[in-house]
């Protein structure tokens, strides 16, 4: 049998490929595809050609079949005379009037709908009292991490509400119970001018609000600053499991926060993934978020050597972001998703030169919530085995942990991100048999268990 050449990307040599591009034919990685018009390419030079073979291959059927139906009406006329050919110019003059008639009727109303509203001194003013949308978007060093937006307002049942970005509509809906809501209302890249008007039954209309957003990438520098907690202002917690060598946990721990109905984050290497297929279709499935934990979860610090976090020598840019994206393609491949571009170093080490160079790959690192020692750590230690090592603590001492974290403080536990593990080397006294109790005792105390991202994004 002959074994099946892998393919690998043509900007990444060590990527495997997952796309061709339907222009050129050109191997690529799922980091260089773009998708558009429900086909893949590999760079916009690719679209703007296949656009232009389109528009090409359109304008000449066009042509093609409107001058076909046009002069098949006539065909009698032309064997006819002179008198056949000015009927026919007198049909295309008649044609073009109504054309025209239309398009000035369009432009009419696009103006009138789109003119401020005068309020003569006669006239009364809107008793609606309607008020204008609250947008929501991210505090201060939140992260968007989709463009997408919602908008909520007061109006009266009897008002249409009409969302429109750069002149074009995009969503109408009526109010319910006096108020309104326009959810995941998608933006371009770049800048939108986002205009959302009422229009009552007999077409009057009123222009709530106009604003614009721009839309683009975050930043440089807010991917390269670590995120270890939320908001201390937020009942919000985020349970984040690693998944790395094993995963003889992870099928109870997936019960258990499918029962719970419970949303986590899971860190995942390469090597998992490649190992346990099945187990991230079924994290996929259910709702779980998946972050990138590197291919082969080396060290990147001397930190296990001197509890210095030093790059440590052959550790590059390169060597990081291949680690990453070998991780990312490989995901695509199993699940059909794209991974989340929130990452975890191995182990904890990194330091800000690792955290610049991930961040140029477009990632955001992810810790846990830590202030020395045992008591200040929401690192559960689940992976230590030996019950003679000071780092081990019972089930019961992690829950104890957990739940009586930051007593006495006015933050409490908010915004607290946890760490356990999707595998064990324990024999018995399992951490995360007792995530019921975990997730039973926080939710007692008013906490929202979330995903990673939704805590950062607000």
């Amino acid at each position: 049998m002959v074994k099946k050449q892998e393919k690998f990307c043509a900007n990444h040599m060590n990527v495997v490929a997952t796309e061709t591009c339907s222009e050129c034919g050109k191997n690529i990685c799922y980091n260089c595809k773009i998708e558009a018009f429900n086909r893949i390419f590999c760079s916009f030079q690719c679209i703007v050609v296949a656009i232009a073979k389109a528009i090409a291959q359109g304008i000449f059927l066009f042509l093609k079949y409107f001058f076909k139906g046009l002069f098949f009406p006539f065909r009698f006329l032309l064997k006819r005379s002179l008198r056949g050919f000015i009927e026919i110019i007198m049909f295309l003059g008649l044609l073009s009037c109504f054309f025209f008639l239309w398009k000035m009727s369009k432009q009419i109303k696009r103006l009138e709908s789109t003119a401020p509203i005068k309020i003569s001194g006669a006239m009364e003013i809107d008793t609606t009292k309607l008020l204008p949308p609250t947008l929501i978007t991210p505090t201060r060093d939140g992260m968007v991490f989709s463009n997408k937006v919602s908008f909520e307002g007061k109006a009266e049942k009897d008002r249409i509400i009409a969302l429109s970005i750069d002149g074009e509509i995009k969503k109408v809906l009526l109010p319910e119970n006096g108020s309104f809501e326009l959810k995941d209302v998608h933006l371009h890249r770049g800048n939108n001018t986002i205009q959302i008007r009422t229009i009552t039954h007999d077409g009057e209309v009123t222009i709530l609000q106009t604003m614009s957003l721009s839309f683009a990438s975050p930043s440089h520098a807010f991917l390269a600053r670590d995120f270890q907690r939320g908001s201390l202002k937020k009942k919000q917690i985020a349970l984040t499991f690693d998944g790395g060598a094993s995963n003889n946990a992870s099928d109870e721990i997936l019960d258990i926060l499918k029962d719970k109905k419970v949303k986590a984050t899971f860190f995942l290497t390469g090597e998992f993934i490649r190992k346990y297929p099945k187990t991230v279709r079924r994290i996929v499935s259910e709702g779980g978020q998946v972050g990138n934990h590197t291919w082969s979860h080396p060290h990147f610090t001397s930190f296990a050597e001197n509890f210095k976090h030093e790059t440590l020598p052959g550790i590059t840019a390169k060597k990081l972001q291949d680690e990453l994206s070998k991780t990312a393609s490989l995901f695509k491949m199993v699940t059909g998703e794209n991974m989340s571009t929130l990452w975890r170093a191995p182990y904890g080490e990194y330091n800000k030169e690792i955290l610049s160079w991930a961040a140029q790959a477009g990632y955001k690192h992810i810790g846990w919530t830590a202030t020395g020692g045992w008591e200040g750590t929401m690192d559960t230690m689940d992976w230590v085995a030996d019950k003679n090592s000071k780092a081990y603590h019972t089930a019961e001492e992690i829950v104890e942990k957990i739940l009586n974290y930051g007593n006495g403080k006015k933050s409490g536990i908010n915004g607290s991100v946890i760490l356990m593990h999707l595998g064990t080397n324990r024999k018995d006294d399992f951490p995360h048999q007792k995530l019921p109790e975990i997730i039973d005792g926080l939710r007692e105390k008013g906490y929202e268990l979330v995903a990673v991202s939704e805590m950062i994004t607000k």
